[in-house]
């Protein structure tokens, strides 16, 4: 029953977006008419266009068109080539997907040691310290970290490829190389911020009694925490890292730019300056889509994560 409810809302959430992203890029300044005749083209001439492409039709109309292209299973053709863009998109998100993926690992793996560090250690320096760095590394933007990962081990030290984009099937070495840099910049100010909800959910387990009990029969203090604290941590972190996926894709943009990446991000801004709303709205609706299914997971992962919730919606609780 429960599904079915996070199903019905997944739905209507999405409807809703579709909504809002068509009318808020349709409302955009600017006309692709324009664009694709030139600045020289008469009056009459973009009236022309706009006329065959169907901009002259009413906002809902042009909805109901896009939508139906999509619920068939379409990609809408580029308004400025004309050509389909299906294959472009699903090339440019697998190398998105990648980044923030590994990004999200990077940023887990930061988070939880220095977290789980500052609350067992938030009454002595080295615990503030490692607060004090992830303050720091919320306030610093990722195209500045990206730069200077750039100059030291793309540039001096040439570990690492400074740009570009290598795709698996011509070289995984290569793949796995060009992915380091932007990876650790991605995953770098995401998990600063995260050591902030990590450090909070750990203080919360070392209040509890059952902890208190743990070290009283001689658990460790980091055994207790790692055995019993991170399960009981978990829902938090899950929450977390769902509400997080959307920032890591706003931040893929950034990254991508610096280190010259083709993926989605380039692309969406591509078509914005183009003005090709029909690549725009598809683009942006299928990252909420993507941002909704992600939180659609975490909502069905916290039964599995905690069985007492489970127990308590079958007794109704």
């Amino acid at each position: 029953m429960r599904t079915l409810k996070l199903l019905g809302n997944f739905l209507i959430c999405l409807a809703v977006a579709s909504v809002v992203v068509f009318a808020v890029v349709n409302l955009l300044p600017g006309d692709i008419a324009g664009v694709i005749l030139g600045p020289n083209a008469s009056p009459e001439s973009v009236a022309a266009l706009r006329e065959r492409m169907g901009l002259d039709e009413p906002l809902v109309m042009r909805y109901v068109t896009w939508m139906g292209t999509l619920l068939s299973g379409h990609v809408p053709r580029s308004a400025l080539s004309g050509a389909p863009v299906g294959a472009d998109i699903a090339g440019r998100f697998a190398v998105t997907g990648w980044l923030v993926f590994f990004g999200m690992g990077v940023a887990i793996c930061l988070a939880l040691p220095m977290g789980a560090w500052a609350a067992l250690n938030r009454h002595r320096p080295s615990g503030w310290l490692v607060s004090g760095f992830a303050q720091f590394g919320m306030a610093i933007p990722a195209f500045m970290v990206g730069i200077c990962l750039t100059i030291i081990f793309g540039v001096k030290l040439r570990w690492f490829p400074a740009n570009g984009y290598v795709e698996a099937s011509t070289s995984v070495t290569g793949w796995l190389s060009h992915l380091v840099l932007p990876s650790i910049t991605l995953g770098a100010v995401q998990g600063a911020i995260l050591v902030r909800y990590v450090r909070s959910a750990f203080v919360d387990v070392l209040r509890t009694d059952w902890f208190r009990t743990a070290r009283s029969v001689g658990w460790r203090r980091w055994a207790a925490v790692w055995r019993h604290g991170l399960r009981n941590t978990a829902l938090q972190l899950v929450t977390v890292v769902g509400l997080q996926v959307g920032s890591l894709f706003a931040g893929a943009i950034v990254v991508e730019s610096v280190f010259a990446i083709r993926g989605i991000g380039t692309y969406l801004l591509q078509n914005v300056s183009n003005r090709d709303l029909p690549v725009v709205s598809t683009i942006v609706l299928m990252l909420v889509a993507l941002v909704l299914v992600v939180n659609l997971l975490v909502d069905l992962s916290y039964g599995f994560i905690d069985p007492r919730l489970r127990n308590r919606r079958r007794l109704g609780r």
